[in-house]
């Protein structure tokens, strides 16, 4: 009986080492799966090297077949169920997470032969970036104006200081979802939808919950609250503030679980432009009623603005990479598609060979008809410090057609343009360069046929940039304005204009068939018709050549440039803003 007491007890020491070099053993796994996720990479050389010094320094040494340590990198990441698996044969990189698993083989010292343990630990940590194309601080006169056209002409009247104080205000996706609802869920953040003035209620409580990410958190606040008092004009669309789905809205998450992108940054005067044109999204082409005061030394001339929003850009956030198993980018921003329509005018009064009781007025209606362009996170790779740490943006500039003549027709959408119908229009394709007056009548109009400027071809390229978004090697694709796209073709333009011959096919003079001025001088009109087809031609052929150029260049520099970049669209460009890397802290999932 004593024998038997005392095998037991040696058997229940022989167990008991068992358990707690199991948990040992258990300890070491997890710290080495935690450390070595940490030093990601796709060729999986770094997390092996990692984990094994990290074991050494918890008292596990590799050893043969005794000790054995091994380490399989995959992807974890969510399956067309909802549910979350662990990739590791052929997973889609970039990879983001590692299984250790380490053997141990352990002697019974009274009873039975030697055991080989096993524990296994599977650690993940998510890289997520924050990007948008094409958005920029521009002039106070053009926000304002721009702002109150998105919202059915509300009328918005922010002074420079509270423009800026937005632009220099950051906020993190955890702070949008903490106030978004008042769960502060991420769930509740994918399913909360509200207007532009409830959006700006929702950055104005973000603002507050991480100040050290505002420079000026006052002027923000105040901003902010100035325009959530406004009452927006009209029927405008909801916003839907994120989407893991692919849905419109405007974080597009490109993250398995909403959570993951807790730490990324977005910047909340993006976030407020581009909640607006989401609202405007759709609508009829709306007048932009931007202050031209002080532009006339660079823009001399009068100018009437329309905005049409086809299709509203997007802020992406999310992993780098391709969705498993597809070539579709996980993380994906886009520009807007939109009409920009720019009635120009020049007056002529008081020309020497006309008389000082005739005017000549010289119309120049261009259109902008841009597609979207996107950018996708192509890589990342965090190290030890942002300044370190690395990202890839790829990038392709939007399909764009510029126009002079008729417009395209009014409630154009996305779904019956698409990318190959961005031409100008056919319909009704004549249009009215100028008009002749005599003592403030009208008397004769001058005719020409539309004008399609050569698209603007789609150009793909990839950006660099540090972890803390700054740009390694510049931050666009490649510069390129408006005014210079024109003036490739603007020459042969204005000759083709200056060569064309009265006719259908050319520049029409058409006397008006009623003037104010009496029948009597309708008749004389009638009879010198020829006189003044000769005298006034040549005068709208000179302002073309003399005066179309540097018009469209201003245009360019001072207004539709700016309007465009803030609108998230440049022609030929794709100028990217980037935010600081968000390197996941490491986490134990299996």
């Amino acid at each position: 009986m004593g024998l038997a007491l005392a095998v037991i007890a040696l058997g229940v020491l022989d167990v008991a080492n068992l358990y707690l070099s199991k948990r040992a053993l258990q300890n070491v796994a997890d710290l080495a799966a935690l450390a070595a996720v940490q030093q990601m990479d796709d060729q999986c050389v770094q997390p092996l090297a990692t984990a094994q010094a990290n074991a050494a320094s918890n008292g596990f040494s590799v050893s043969g077949t005794t000790n054995t340590l091994t380490v399989q990198c995959g992807r974890w990441d969510s399956t067309s169920s909802g549910a979350m698996n662990f990739v590791t044969s052929s997973p889609t990189p970039p990879l983001n997470g590692v299984l250790v698993t380490v053997t141990k083989v352990v002697p019974y010292f009274f009873v039975g032969p030697t055991r080989t343990l096993t524990a296994t630990a599977t650690a993940k940590a998510t890289v997520v970036g924050s990007f948008q194309v094409g958005t920029s601080l521009a002039q106070v006169n053009l926000l304002n104006g721009l702002l109150s056209s998105l919202l059915g002409g509300t009328s918005v009247n922010l002074d420079a200081v509270s423009w800026q104080g937005i632009a220099n205000a950051n906020i993190k996706v955890a702070d949008l979802a903490a106030v978004a609802t008042t769960a502060g869920t991420y769930d509740g953040l994918l399913a909360t939808q509200t207007s532009v003035t409830g959006l700006a209620n929702i950055l104005l409580n973000a603002v507050t919950q991480d100040s050290a990410l505002t420079a000026n958190v006052s002027a923000a606040q105040n901003a902010l609250s100035a325009i959530a008092t406004l009452v927006p004009q009209g029927s405008l669309n909801t916003i839907q503030l994120a989407s893991i789905s692919g849905s419109q809205a405007l974080l597009q998450l490109g993250v398995a679980n909403a959570q993951y992108a807790a730490d990324a940054t977005v910047n909340v005067l993006q976030m407020l432009i581009v909640g607006a044109e989401i609202a405007a999204a759709g609508k009829s082409p709306v007048a932009l009623n931007v202050n031209l005061n002080g532009l006339s030394g660079v823009l001399p001339v009068s100018a009437a603005l329309t905005l049409q929003v086809i299709s509203p850009p997007s802020i992406a956030v999310g992993e780098p990479g391709y969705i498993a198993g597809t070539t579709t980018w996980r993380t994906v921003a886009t520009t807007a598609q939109i009409l920009l329509g720019v009635n120009a005018a020049i007056s002529t009064q008081n020309v020497p060979i006309l008389g000082s009781a005739i005017a000549l007025t010289v119309n120049l209606p261009l259109y902008v008809v841009v597609a979207q362009g996107q950018a996708w996170l192509q890589s990342a790779q965090c190290a030890a410090t942002r300044a370190a740490s690395t990202q890839t943006i790829g990038v392709r500039t939007g399909l764009a057609n510029i126009c002079i003549g008729t417009p395209l027709a009014a409630g154009v959408t996305a779904s019956t343009l698409g990318n190959s119908g961005f031409s100008c229009s056919t319909t009704n394709a004549r249009w009215t360069l100028a008009s002749l007056m005599i003592l403030s009548a009208p008397v004769a109009l001058i005719t020409a046929p539309s004008i399609n400027v050569p698209v603007v071809n789609p150009t793909t390229s990839t950006l660099t940039f540090d972890g803390n978004g700054n740009p390694l090697a510049g931050n666009s694709v490649n510069s390129n304005q408006i005014g210079a796209v024109l003036n490739n073709t603007l020459t042969s333009t204005v000759t083709q204009l200056q060569q064309l011959t009265e006719g259908n096919n050319g520049l029409v003079f058409q006397l008006l068939p009623s003037t104010s001025l009496g029948s009597a001088v309708q008749v004389i009109l009638a009879l010198v018709s020829g006189l003044l087809d000769v005298t006034v031609m040549p005068i709208v052929t000179g302002l073309l050549s003399t005066t179309l150029a540097p018009v469209l260049n201003g245009l360019d520099t001072v207004l539709l440039g700016p309007l465009l970049q803030l609108l998230g669209v440049q022609l030929g460009v794709a100028t990217v803003t980037d935010y600081p890397l968000a390197c996941g802290v490491a986490t134990l999932v299996k």
